[in-house]
């Protein structure tokens, strides 16, 4: 292995330790660095070009397929892979998250989805929905490339049962998005030409999706949770700030994640946002406990740094939160709390936009009116709050006359 090889090595740690990385992490990416630099070694690469990176990161991705590495030593190899080849072109690096690039498809298929992409923007399909059914049709086009299949004109009602097969074992609370997904992707294939199976009879749905009501926290345990966070630390501010804000207004966590500066007006005392999941616009009033709380994180605990975000990283680099961001600091607080908290109980940060949304109810607001302030597209999505209002569910009760009950819960 060349000097060359090694010093973009030395560089990307160096980077690392300018932007303040904890000991711990620059030992890690140090270990995922001195990894790339044995794989140039038994490959005699001198030079670290593109095609040098590509090797090394399809050699990864090819250890994770057989189970000799996890997922998150995947990704900090791949990472420190590509920083090192950034530095190798510009002469300079600087530190900032990676995000791993799909695995790519045949040249037919890549551009297909490119367009499908483009269709369903044209069709008015919201960004995240888009990005649901292009993660689904990738993986749909990528089970037709293992099973042989390179062209789409030939992909038949085996191979859609067979990948539905193949994903129903990681979907466990069923695969209706999966199924949407492929409609709308056979109904581009159609309209294109690309296919001439039709899909959307096979696959419908035989009995109505049963939506399961999830609770809202109690006013006990909203106590609990805003009690538990210490507001005297750094991180303690920025989290109390999210969670009043999801609280009071209910935004979704992608919505609290993604805010800017330039959405608060303060003048007004509103928040104005372009929804992340429905593409729609949604201006609210900043209630006074959430503005607070922002503005004490923004003026005293807030680092300096050029990020657009109302709520970064806590360390080094100073960037924005990841999507992830919600369920980890709803986690952290839980425990402090003393809340508990299992698999698919509800109790995650969307809780506090139920509890919002149960709010609204109890006050006696209407649905139009919580299906306006909670940005949903239509009336029957805030109806599922009303499960939640036990005072007024109990009010619906129909007396049983003459019926004597056994059951020592129901006397």
């Amino acid at each position: 292995m060349g000097e060359a090889v090694s010093g973009l090595y030395v560089e990307v740690l160096a980077a690392a330790t300018r932007a303040g990385l904890s000991e711990a992490t620059i030992a890690y990416y140090g270990r995922c660095g001195t990894a790339v630099c044995r794989y140039c070694e038994t490959q005699s690469i001198e030079v670290f070009s593109d095609s040098a990176r590509d090797g090394f990161v399809a050699a990864q991705a090819a250890r994770f397929e057989r189970g000799e590495i996890g997922l998150v030593f995947l990704s900090g190899l791949t990472k420190i892979a590509w920083l090192m080849w950034e530095f190798g072109v510009a002469g300079q690096v600087e530190w900032h998250r990676y995000r791993r690039e799909p695995k790519a498809l045949p040249g037919d298929f890549e551009d297909t989805l490119r367009s499908f992409r483009d269709w369903c923007v044209n069709s008015g399909l919201a960004e995240s929905s888009t990005n649901l059914v292009c993660l689904y049709a990738r993986q749909f086009l990528h089970h037709l490339q293992r099973s042989g299949c390179v062209e789409l004109a030939t992909a038949n009602e085996g191979n859609v049962r067979r990948f539905l097969v193949a994903a129903a074992g990681k979907h466990s609370s069923g695969i209706g998005n999966v199924v949407w997904a492929l409609k709308k992707f056979f109904g581009f294939l159609n309209r294109a030409g690309k296919s001439n199976l039709i899909v959307e009879r096979k696959l419908t749905v035989p009995s109505p999706k049963r939506v399961r009501a999830l609770p809202c926290f109690t006013a006990d345990e909203v106590e609990q949770i805003l009690a538990a966070i210490d507001t005297d630390t750094v991180r303690g501010k920025r989290d109390y700030a999210m969670a009043c804000l999801a609280l009071t207004t209910g935004l979704r966590a992608c919505d609290v994640v993604r805010l800017r500066l330039e959405d608060i007006d303060w003048r007004r005392d509103e928040i104005r946002i372009i929804q992340q999941k429905t593409s729609r616009r949604l201006v609210l009033p900043l209630p006074t406990q959430a503005g607070n709380a922002i503005a004490d994180w923004l003026l005293h605990a807030r680092p300096k740094t050029h990020a657009p975000e109302v709520f970064v990283r806590v360390n080094r680099p100073f960037v924005g939160l990841s999507d992830a961001a919600g369920p980890n600091i709803v986690a952290r607080w839980f425990k402090v709390a003393g809340i508990t908290h299992r698999a698919f109980d509800g109790k995650t940060f969307h809780a506090f936009r139920r509890t919002a949304g149960t709010r609204l109810i109890v006050s006696g607001a209407d649905l139009a009116l919580t299906a306006q302030v909670l940005g949903h597209a239509r009336i029957d999505s805030s109806k599922r709050y009303l499960s939640l209002h036990d005072a007024a569910m109990a009010e619906c009760c129909l007396p049983l006359p003459g019926l004597v009950s056994t059951h020592e819960g129901l006397s």
